[in-house]
């Protein structure tokens, strides 16, 4: 089941990007962020699953699941600065999803680097 959470969070950043490459539209970016949020939420749960067997009933769970992948030496000490990349885009989902936020091109791309470093570190932990 983890890997088709990863699978799936793969498949968010990559829609991310090609919204993105259509051209800078405020909607557009909009979108691209919520995607590329959406990879980092799926990619998490891909981490949960595999360790903890459990993913986060709702978005604000996902940095304390996070925090307990790391306490319980399930990802290398290293990466726990990304609890951050986490907690971003928890709080920039409901500014997306739900309040028509406006996000930058410059917004979207801060948020897909984020999203690719964080698949990433889930690949490699996941093997």
């Amino acid at each position: 089941m983890e890997k088709t959470h990863f699978e799936q969070a793969k498949l968010w950043l990559e829609a991310a990007k090609h919204i993105a490459s259509l051209g800078e539209d405020r909607n557009r970016n909009t979108v691209a962020v919520a995607m590329a949020i959406h990879a980092v939420i799926k990619a998490n749960d891909a981490l949960t699953f595999k360790f903890l067997n459990t993913t986060a009933r709702r978005h604000d769970d996902a940095r304390r699941l996070f925090e307990d992948l790391i306490k319980k030496n399930c990802i290398k000490a290293q990466y726990s600065s990304y609890k951050q990349i986490v907690q971003d885009a928890i709080n920039n989902k409901a500014k997306a999803d739900y309040r028509g936020a406006y996000f930058s091109k410059k917004d979207f791309e801060i948020m897909r680097k984020d999203a690719e470093e964080f698949l990433k570190m889930v690949e490699e932990t996941l093997g």
